[in-house]
Parts: C-alpha cells; structure tokens; sequence
C-alpha cells in the first residue's frame, strides 16, 4: 500500500500547494491551467493524489492527530500547540487562534481541491467511464470527509459544492442539519461507486466499505441528542455496520501501531500513508521530548486489571506508594520504580498506549533535567528509532489509522445496546474485542445501562489516543465532566467547560472578511 506515497508527494506538491488565507479558499493560484492539464488519465491520476495528500496536513495528521483527547479526560498538553492547554481552561472564543483556525482553514482547503477536482472530472471525456467513475467516487469520499469534521466540531458551517469564483468567495452557512445530509449524500455516492475490496488489496485508497465505516461514524455522532440517543437512527447505523465484509481484529493489538505490520493488516480500514526515508513525521519528537500529550492518571487508572476487574480500589492499586509517585522531592529512581507497579498486572492495552516517568525505551532516555507533568506519555505511535534518536523528529514512517474494524466492532456494540440492551450482538462484539486484549469477557446478566457503562470503557482504552475520545464524550454529553479530573502529580491541572463547547465558534478573521455574509455560531457573537 505504501507504494503510492511517491505519487502523492507529487500530486500534493502539484495540486495542492496553496496558502490557507483566503476565505473558503478560492481556486488555488498554483492551479495548472486548463489548456496544459485535466487532459489525460495521469494528470486525474496526479491530482487525486495531491487530495490523498492533502490530509497529511496537521488538522488531520501528524502532530494534531490526537489533539482532541487533550481536550477531555484523557490528556494534557505540556507544548500547547494550537492552543489545547488554554482550551482546556475555557479559552475557546472566535479570536483565540489555534486549532479553532486550522480546522475550518484545513477543511475549506480540502474542499477547493476535491470540488476543483470534480469539476473535471465529471466533464472529461478523457478518462474510460469505470476509471472515471470511480476517480468521482473517491473525490466525493473527500467531500464528505471534509464536510464531516467541519460539521463534528462546529456544527453549522457553509456547504461548498463546486469551486468558488472572486464573485461568490463568500458563502452563508448552512444549517448543521443540512450540512450533515450533504455528508451522508456524498459518502452515500461514494460508497455506490468505491471498490468493493479490502484496504489492504486496495493500493492505499479508499474503499465501499471503509466508506461505509465513515458514514457509520458521523451517523452516530448525530444519532444523540444531547447524550439521549435516537433510536430509530440507530437502526439504521447498525444495517450499514453489519454490511461491512472483510476485515477482521490485528491478532496483537499493539502491531497496530507498528510499521513492519501495518501493511498487512486484517483490521486496517483506512490511513494516511508514510513511507521512509521521502515521507516520516515527527511523533517520535512531539510525543517525548515535547510531551504533546501526557496522559492523565485518570486515564491510566481506567484500565482494568490483567483479566478482569477495576485498578481502582483493587488489592494491587493500595499498594502504590502514591506520596513516592507525586511528590517531586521523592528521588527520581524511587518515582520511577513506583511508577512502574500501575503497570503491572494490568491489561496489556496499557503498556501499548502508554509509557511512564520519561522512558519510552529502557535504553533510550529523551529527557534529562525537565519535567514531566503527569509522569505519563504516549506510547501508541512511537518507533523504536532506528536513524538517529527520539529527539530528531521525523524519522517514523507509521501509517497514522483513521478507521480500523475494531471501531466497527465497538460501534455495533454502542448501537446494539441502545436498540435492544444487552443481548447476545452487543456482548459478542465487545468480548471480541477484550479477547484481543487478553481480557476476560463481560459478565453475563448486564442490563443496558450497566452494559452501556462497559461499552464506554472499551470505547476509552482501546482507542486512547486515536482522536476520538473527543468525539464519545460529545456524542455523550459528557465533556463537562472534565472539570472534576484532578492529576495527582500535575497539580496545576485545572479545567473549565461551558455548554457551547460542543460546538466551536467560527473563526473570527472569516467572518470579518465576509462582509455579514457569514455569521457567527450562537453564544459567541
């Protein structure tokens, strides 16, 4: 699958190189012209790469990968970058910058070259129509995926369908209503016209049933109603999850996070590609020497012990010598060792996600004389380097996952429970995950809620740092819970959480440029 990254490092260096300061951002200055382009299959060929490649851009990628879980309950961000550490303390407002910029500025950028892309596509005579109707297909997957997480974190946002002109640069927002439908519209054409094959077989594109999993995954954050679920939505959720052929869980969990085995994933469903020495990314730099994202105690304390059972309040956790742990007087060594007993005994799912006291690898240490805040760091997508040390940057070549059957699997859980409680279905899909793990199954007798409460358990410690724990807990209703996280050890850990969070507030530069055309969301005017 690796074997198109060259392809898209050229179509993006051809197609999409393009500042982000333009409002929606209008045809792309750099666009080659009509008269020497959109002329042959190669040129289609070069251009939905540069759309490929588009998201390995930071607000879907790379760094900013799991920014979201530093905005819930699962970790904190030391560096700051794009602004989660004051984010977290209730600094979300039209002017603040950061994240709340580059999401809406990546997701217009986006949309200018998949809807450019369409435009040609749709009119050319010069692709054979099975090519060409499954180059519109992937194109549309784009759309929708553009449309999709514009939609997740400020709700109503403008539609863009076609390229914009000087004349219509500025376009009113549609309701979040309507933006949803025109998601579930082009991940609907998508999925007609996409190949029905695996990731794995299908050379680093997009497939039917990858799309299928997408739309499975906005279906649901839309199927809550402030944390109440919709249950007739949710019938319609779990048909399209059960359609889905031909994937099945990595046998080792932590493989998944791994370059040797990536590409020949069962469970795979669709990643941004990365491919040594031409193509790396710096989360070997972020995630130590900058520590991007210290996981909080409270999320370590949520995974079970080995087996079965809660840590928390277990023979083994009163154990813990917490006033070693926490208190920076304590020597070091003495910390560490301390540290190193929450590991043990647990579910392995810890170790994978999760690394502690400053040594992600025994013999490599990444930071001497700093501290490190929580004690914790993220282990997930980190490679044992092997081209210089932790402190390079960019020298991991790890595909970064954006869906995987194990989400299918805890989706089908979620939706199932909900629809009929705790049957044979809801059980079955999450004790394939637990098995995984090494974890027991779920005891019989659960009713709905008790099985609702496991179901979000799973959903947490199998995906901690995968940019969705975010996501749960908006669907829930659960942010505001944030404000009761107090970490042990990062004492100045402090949180604040306002009702119109769910939705973010559109960029404040946007909406000046607009001249009224573009209004903000409610509670931030």
């Amino acid at each position: 699958m690796k074997k198109i990254l060259g392809t898209i490092a050229l179509g993006f260096v051809l197609v999409t190189s393009v500042s982000c300061t333009d409002f929606l951002n209008l045809n792309p200055t750099t666009q080659p012209s009509e008269s020497t382009f959109w002329q042959t299959e190669n040129d289609f060929n070069m251009a939905l790469a540069g759309i490929y490649g588009l998201i390995r851009s930071n607000a879907y990628y790379n760094d900013w990968y799991a920014l979201t879980d530093n905005l819930t309950d699962n970790s904190f961000d030391k560096n700051g970058c794009g602004g989660a550490q004051w984010m977290n303390q209730g600094e979300i407002y039209p002017s603040c910058g950061g994240y709340v910029d580059d999401q809406f500025s990546f997701g217009y950028d986006l949309l200018a070259r998949v809807n450019i892309f369409l435009k040609y596509a749709t009119e050319t005579t010069a692709l054979p129509e099975d090519v060409k109707s499954r180059m519109v297909a992937e194109a549309k997957f784009f759309r929708g995926y553009a449309h999709m997480w514009l939609y997740m974190f400020y709700g109503s946002v403008p539609v863009i369908l076609a390229p914009l002109t000087l004349d219509e640069q500025y376009v009113p927002k549609s309701s979040a209503e309507e933006v949803y439908a025109q998601v579930i519209k082009d991940y609907d054409d998508a999925i007609a016209g996409l190949p029905k094959t695996t990731y794995k077989d299908a050379g680093g594109h997009i497939t039917s049933d990858a799309a299928k999993a997408f739309k499975a995954k906005v279906m649901l954050q839309h199927a809550y109603d402030k944390g109440v679920p919709k249950i007739d939505e949710m019938n319609q959720i779990l048909s399209l999850l059960e359609s889905i052929n031909g994937y099945s869980l990595q046998p080792e969990y932590g493989d998944l996070f791994r370059t040797s085995t990536q590409e020949d994933s069962p469970e795979i469903m669709f990643s941004v590609k990365n491919l040594a020495p031409s193509s790396c990314m710096a989360l070997d730099m972020y995630y130590t020497n900058w520590l991007h994202t210290c996981p909080l105690r409270n999320l370590v304390d949520e995974f079970e012990l080995e087996g079965e059972g809660a840590w928390i309040g277990s023979e083994a956790s009163g154990k813990i010598n917490e006033d070693v742990i926490n208190n920076p007087e304590s020597p070091v060594e003495a910390q560490e060792e301390e540290r190193a007993k929450l590991f043990i005994g647990r579910d392995k799912r810890l170790a994978a996600t999760v690394f502690h006291s400053n040594h992600p690898f025994p013999d490599i240490r990444y930071i001497e004389g700093e501290t490190d805040y929580t004690g914790f760091g993220c282990y997930k997508y980190l490679q044992y380097p092997t081209n210089g040390d932790l402190l390079d940057g960019d020298v991991s070549d790890q595909d970064m996952i954006h869906m995987r059957y194990g989400y299918v699997l805890l989706m089908i859980a979620e939706v199932e429970n909900e629809i009929n409680g705790a049957t044979s279905k809801a059980y079955g899909a999450v004790n394939r995950i637990r098995e995984r793990a090494g974890q027991n199954p779920l005891p019989a007798g659960l009713d709905k809620d008790a099985m609702r409460a496991r179901i979000r358990h799973e959903w947490r410690v199998e995906t901690a740092m995968e940019g969705l724990h975010y996501f749960e807990m908006k669907r829930w209703h659960t942010l505001g819970d944030i404000v009761d996280i107090k970490d042990p050890k990062h004492t100045d850990y402090v949180c604040q959480f306002e009702e119109k969070f769910y939705n973010w507030p559109i960029p404040q530069g946007e909406i000046d440029k607009a001249n009224g055309v573009l209004v903000q969301n409610p509670d931030y005017e």
